[in-house]
């Protein structure tokens, strides 16, 4: 009982800020509930924009693991590139965008240098305090029962840190997703950016509050089931 009323109460929460959003942008509700949208391309849309951000996401959450365990392997090595690479973290990915445009044009390939800029670093830096979390004692015991460097890596450290990389994967997600509207405005030909780009010059503010419903419920079903994998995959 206590869940279906924090369910409903969540639900009529929602319901109050998009009626308040609707008011502020002067749109009819009816425009929302009747919208005039091709939901074939609205489809389209969201598949491109999925798997762009899905591809570049397990790629800097991948690639973070195995840079990350190396810097911190390498002491030299992390204080050498960490004040490099914390540099590059705290600079927004949209002060990127010229930059892009001026190594790579307009298209896919500036949309997938930006996402992989706002994903990487973060993720790097991130994992390379993780295994600093890993307990010595772990390590020292597996090294005395005859296991090698790759054994403690995938049999200690990777399950010890199983729940902080499944919640690294979670917010890497979560920040391609918020940045693939504006990488989508850098000449690709689909995606949910790129059309909330056309909606916007065409002043179709109803499908503009379609596609970010959308997207917000996207994002809270992927992040939900990226938290469910904790209680899937074996310890």
């Amino acid at each position: 009982m206590k869940y279906i009323t924090r369910s409903f109460l969540s639900l009529l929460f929602l319901a109050l800020m998009i009626f308040g959003l609707l008011l502020s942008l002067n749109i009819p509700a009816r425009n929302v509930l009747q919208p005039e949208i091709d939901w074939r391309i609205m489809l389209t849309d969201f598949f491109y924009s999925f798997i762009r951000v899905t591809l570049t996401a397990l790629t800097a959450w991948i690639t973070a693991i195995f840079i990350g365990k190396l810097l911190y392997s390498c002491p030299w090595l992390k204080a050498i590139t960490m004040p490099a690479l914390n540099l590059i973290r705290h600079i927004s990915p949209y002060a990127w965008l010229p930059i892009a445009i001026i190594w790579f044009g307009l298209g896919e390939a500036p949309a997938a240098a930006i996402l992989l800029t706002a994903l990487f670093f973060p993720a790097v830096i991130m994992t390379a305090e993780n295994y600093e979390s890993v307990l010595k004692e772990y390590r020292e015991e597996a090294h005395i029962c005859g296991a090698d460097a790759w054994q403690i890596f995938t049999l200690v450290e990777i399950p010890v840190l199983k729940a902080q990389f499944i919640n690294l994967l979670r917010i890497l997600w979560g920040l391609g997703w918020t940045t693939v509207i504006a990488v989508e405005m850098l000449g690709v030909k689909n995606g949910l950016g790129f059309r909330l780009l056309d909606f916007r010059y065409l002043l179709q503010y109803e499908n503009m509050l379609i596609y970010i419903l959308i997207m917000g419920c996207a994002g809270i079903i992927v992040d939900n089931l990226l938290r469910h994998c904790l209680k899937i995959i074996p310890d």
